[in-house]
């Protein structure tokens, strides 16, 4: 099977695929795969080939989620040192109020095949098809065998078998063994096959405060991954710690995986996660790899094809190496099928790692190869966790929303303790990181920094999802499930708020995330009324509002998790209480630069290129601060003062940001800024197009591919209540012409065409998937249409 002069996809490719002439050099050059639980990456190497393992719910702990104790009256004098201009000692004070820091994600191991016979001089290519989510490696083997044909590997995430299954053609002679980096592992035998036992740590010291580890204890969280081997023809050998396969015409491995863990509220099981592996193990085997290749490839594509994005350009260079292209672009060679590729990618790594009763996807998603990873591999939601699924319910992919929301919560539940201990409060909140074990504490045991640990919006943050879901979806069930929750998080702002000496609310004490400003004292972080806790609470109760609207006093009645009778009457006073408080927020304001202010005064910025740009969360992902011709031109200045570069995600941030600008060319030069080769300095990306801050994050890819949907459709507005849907708001000028199928807008409709032509659109056709009534813009015009669920409405 020679690979020279295989034909290449059109350059009009839906989805397009990853693509290199060499195996992966390191970790982050790899090839990821997932289910949503069970994600490897494949280095696709020869002689010797590394599949790096992981499981979503294989973290160390069981952490401590315990809430410090703090003194009376703390609170009152952390208040009191704010309002005196003490802002460095509030933020000492505020120490005392850390717990222990979250948990890590862990990596389970290695699948290791070392290939016998001699390494062939051919041609080589590695690929990753998103469309059907399969890794790829491919090389012509050795003519010294006497065999000139060609070898062949596919690795795939099953989520209908639950298995990660490799597939090797073409002549098999390899030997298969376990590597794993936890100190406490068991291999063996079993069958024609290995198993391997871990423990994670105990506990995971953060990097990059001070590495290190606890061991492993027997309340640990456990793994438990065993491949079997079916071969065509040839033998299988198994000793103690290998697995041989000779002369085989092919081979498939299955790999199984569970662990130890039985909810995040509970410990570790201590049996039946054995069981449950060799029975996906059994399964997998029973079926064969032709009938799961066959049902991974069909309901792989009946995500991916939900939202198909092509670009007319005369640039085509999708058929030459990922890393290639990504050279020469940075290098100045216009490659807009670049951005097309980037666009799937975000869609394909959200449903690979995050699906319906998963867990979500973290810092880096679902993969991870250390036992210190970076910042844990935790749930860091100042931001990251929310980019991860900013382009869930644009881009077609709601049901890979449903562990965040779930999640959501979860943390409902956990974070009342903290509300109620810390602060005094009602309801429940959450702080800027959590895990598998939903702490909603401030982290740091007092050695962390108060500019990331006291941030106590997290959970009016996460409830804009909810609000998200519902507004795409139009799902009354969800929206009576959401609302307590939501109404929750609105009784512990509401609690957080004091007036201040113009009148207004403002939350005490504030931060905004990770920045900080000068004082004679030394940095500070730590104030009252920072902008981004004030449109949070704006988002917060606007949706309350909008929740109560929609589901009317009958649906207020049914609106409670738990009886009616005791959760409804709170609800609706709550929501009263919004109302009144809503209308005496404070407002944002404009500075000296005409730029809107990040604090409560006009401050100096001890980083002003600051990659956070949390003052502008009302204009994108949220909506209160649009709409407004001076807060926009304000939020444009302030992009301006901060300029473009800055870690991946800081940059796919900025993406979303000019789009919602209505600035199409400036996103596109963010987009440029993006997909650059990363040096190690501050964003880019690896060559696996996987995005680097650096190290890797893998939020910048998600925020990437909802910026390019904001591009070409946006429906944040509302006019006389009526959600607003407009077509090519932020066209750039370098894709005059292109198509767009299946993105979704809020109001329950779906833009299922979306066809353009030297700037302008030429054909639309939107699809109501409930009952529905928007106002539609577009190249000038405006038409508001009201359709029946399952009703399409042509335009152009």
């Amino acid at each position: 099977m020679p690979l020279a002069g295989r034909p290449t996809k059109s350059r009009l490719s839906a989805v397009p695929e990853l693509i290199f002439v060499s195996p992966a050099a390191t970790w982050e050059e790899a090839t990821p795969v997932g289910n949503g639980r069970l994600g490897a990456m494949v280095y696709g190497g020869f002689p010797v080939e590394r599949i790096s393992l992981n499981e979503d719910t294989f973290w160390s702990g069981p952490g401590d989620t315990t809430v410090p104790d703090v003194p009376a009256g703390l609170l009152d004098e952390v208040r009191r040192l704010i309002r005196a201009g003490e802002f460095v000692a509030a933020g000492d004070l505020l120490r005392r109020t850390q717990g222990a820091d979250a948990e890590a994600y862990q990596p389970v191991g290695d699948l290791e095949i070392t290939h016998v016979e001699p390494a062939g001089g051919g041609t080589y290519r590695r690929t990753l098809d998103l469309r059907d989510g399969i890794a790829t490696a491919e090389r012509e083997k050795a003519a010294e065998r006497g065999d000139c044909g060609g070898f062949r590997q596919e690795v795939l995430a099953s989520a209908d078998y639950q298995v990660i299954a490799i597939r090797l053609d073409g002549g098999v002679d390899a030997d298969l063994r376990w590597r794993t980096p936890q100190q406490r592992a068991e291999i063996r035998p079993d069958g024609d096959g290995l198993v391997l036992e871990v423990a994670a740590p105990r506990h995971v010291i953060p990097w990059p405060r001070r590495d290190g580890e606890v061991p492993a204890d027997d309340g640990s969280m456990r793994a438990y991954a065993v491949f079997h081997v079916a071969t065509d023809g040839g033998s299988v050998q198994t000793t103690v710690d290998t697995v041989s396969i000779r002369q085989a015409r092919s081979a498939t491995v299955y790999v199984a995986i569970r662990t130890s863990f039985d909810g995040w509220d509970r410990p570790p099981s201590k049996h039946g996660y054995e069981q449950a592996a060799r029975a996906d193990l059994d399964r997998a085997r029973a079926a064969g790899w032709t009938a799961i290749k066959a049902a991974h490839i069909a309901e792989h594509r009946a995500l991916m094809d939900r939202v198909t994005l092509t670009l007319d350009t005369e640039d085509d260079r999708s058929a030459q190496p990922t890393d290639e292209r990504l050279r020469r672009r940075a290098a100045g060679e216009p490659d807009e099928q670049l951005p097309v590729l980037a666009f799937a990618y975000g869609r394909y790594l959200l449903a690979a790692s995050s699906r319906p009763g998963t867990q979500a996807a973290h810092l880096q998603g679902l993969w991870n190869p250390h036992v210190v990873p970076p910042w844990n591999c935790e749930y860091t939601v100042n931001i990251n966790t929310q980019m991860n699924y900013w382009p869930a319910e644009t881009t077609a992919l709601a049901d890979c929303h449903e562990p965040l929301l779930r999640m959501i919560g979860e943390l409902a539940q956990a974070g009342r303790p903290t509300a109620r201990e810390l602060y005094g409060a009602r309801g429940w909140t959450c702080h800027h990181n959590t895990d598998l074990w939903r702490i909603t504490v401030p982290v740091g045991l007092g050695q962390g920094d108060p500019m990331w640990a006291q941030w106590p919006m997290a959970g009016a943050w996460l409830v804009t999802h909810l609000a998200e879901h519902w507004r795409f979806g139009r799902d009354l069930d969800f929206l009576r499930q959401a609302l307590p929750i939501a109404a929750d998080a609105a009784r512990f702002v509401l609690d957080l708020l004091v007036e201040n000496a113009d009148g207004h609310l403002i939350t005490s004490p504030s931060t905004s995330p990770e920045n900080q400003f000068v004082t004679p004292a030394g940095p500070a972080s730590v104030e009252e009324g920072t902008v981004m806790d004030l449109v949070l609470a704006r988002e917060l109760f606007e949706f309350l509002i909008e929740a109560e609207a929609a589901l009317g006093p009958a649906g207020r009645a049914e609106a409670a998790l738990g009886p009616a009778e005791e959760g409804d009457p709170e609800d609706r006073a709550t929501i009263e209480e919004a109302r009144q408080a809503l209308a005496r927020l404070a407002p944002l304001r404009i500075g000296s630069q005409g730029q809107l202010l990040e604090w409560s005064a006009e401050r100096t910025e001890v980083e002003p290129h600051h990659r956070h740009v949390s003052h502008l969360v009302g204009f994108f992902p949220g909506r209160t601060s649009t709409g407004d011709a001076a807060l926009e031109a304000a939020a444009r200045r302030s992009l301006e003062l901060r300029r473009d570069a800055g870690t991946g995600w800081s940059i796919a941030w900025k993406i979303g940001l000019w789009a919602r600008l209505r600035d199409g060319d400036a996103a596109h030069r963010l987009l440029g800024e993006y997909l650059r080769p990363t040096t190690g300095e501050g964003g880019g990306v690896y060559p696996s197009l996987l995005c680097a801050h650096p190290p890797f994050q893998i939020d910048g890819n998600f925020g990437v591919t909802a910026g390019i949907a904001e591009l070409l459709v946006q429906s944040h507005g509302r006019a006389d209540g009526v959600p607003v849907i407009e077509l090519l708001p932020a066209l750039p000028s370098a894709w005059p012409s292109g198509r767009v199928t299946g993105l979704r807008a809020r109001g329950g409709v779906t833009v299922e065409e979306l066809t353009w032509a030297d700037g302008e659109l030429t054909r639309a056709r939107l699809l109501a998937t409930a009952p529905a009534t928007v106002d539609v813009v577009w190249s000038g015009r405006r038409k508001r249409i009201t359709l029946e669920a399952g009703e399409r409405h042509a335009l152009g």
